[in-house]
């Protein structure tokens, strides 16, 4: 198949087929049944990272503005948080504090996804493929490992996350017109887990199963030499879990090399 011939690079951007992706180990016996493609940043129109199959290279110009409207956006979402953080004001930074350690030019992690769920249908009681939809799940739980992730869904639903404390998995409805913004392991980190990295997991719905689902994830990642020292915020300094001393590329190195 063409998209086989674009399988995911060193640079984890490319192709992920189906079963490829593993994202709960200990707890799944096969891997997540979902396709995607991963994206890395673009520059004047081309991948600086990849190379891209012909449908994708037509629309490059198109998922490049796509990606970094997205990008602008978590600008905006980074800097309310700072301003929430009453970050102090160094050197001009404070409300841009986050925002100066991800910037689109920075070396990064920054990662756009589209996915892609297969439909699973059902005959005299068994479904199509080796599946155990009551045990078997579409993603298995993990949690992001950047700063935060923008999500963007369909009508079709799926996508369940787990309450930090009862450890009970929620169903997230799908919002008409709205984005879903996710606390990445960075994040929970930077703060000294004052924001929490949401764990989460898209299950099969036995109600929408036989349907496509499609979803587009933007993960947003501090440039690679950015220092994950506790942030300077009246509201982190003195918390009990000190942070220690981190960059990001290790941080998100080891992470991808677990969930690729």
């Amino acid at each position: 198949e063409e998209k086989l011939k674009y399988i995911m690079n060193d640079e984890y951007f490319g192709f992920v087929d189906l079963k490829q992706e593993v994202l709960d180990p200990p707890h799944q016996k096969i891997g997540d049944y979902k396709e995607c493609f991963n994206f890395g940043k673009f520059q004047n129109g081309k991948p600086i990272s990849q190379e891209l199959p012909k449908y994708f290279e037509e629309k490059s110009k198109f998922i490049e503005s796509f990606e970094k409207a997205c990008h602008d956006l978590c600008m905006k979402v980074l800097q309310s948080l700072a301003i929430s953080l009453k970050i102090e004001d160094n050197e001009g930074e404070g409300k841009n504090w986050f925002s100066k350690r991800h910037g689109y030019g920075m070396k990064s992690g920054d990662n756009f996804r589209i996915l892609h769920y297969p439909p699973i249908t059902i005959e005299e009681g068994k479904v199509s493929e080796d599946i155990n939809y009551n045990q078997d799940i579409r993603a298995g739980s993990h949690t992001d490992y950047g700063s935060i992730t923008l999500l963007f869904q369909k009508e079709i639903g799926g996508l369940e996350i787990q309450h930090p404390y009862t450890k009970k998995w929620i169903q997230v409805p799908v919002v008409p017109n709205a984005i879903l913004i996710n606390i990445g392991d960075l994040m929970e980190f930077w703060t000294k887990g004052l924001f929490k990295s949401t764990k989460h997991r898209v299950i099969f719905n036995k109600e929408n199963m036989n349907l496509h689902r499609y979803s587009i994830a933007y993960f947003c990642h501090a440039g690679r030499d950015v220092g994950l020292d506790p942030i300077p915020s009246e509201f982190i300094i003195g918390r009990e879990r000190e942070g220690e001393g981190l960059d990001e590329s290790k941080e998100s190195k080891e992470r991808k090399r677990i969930t690729a």
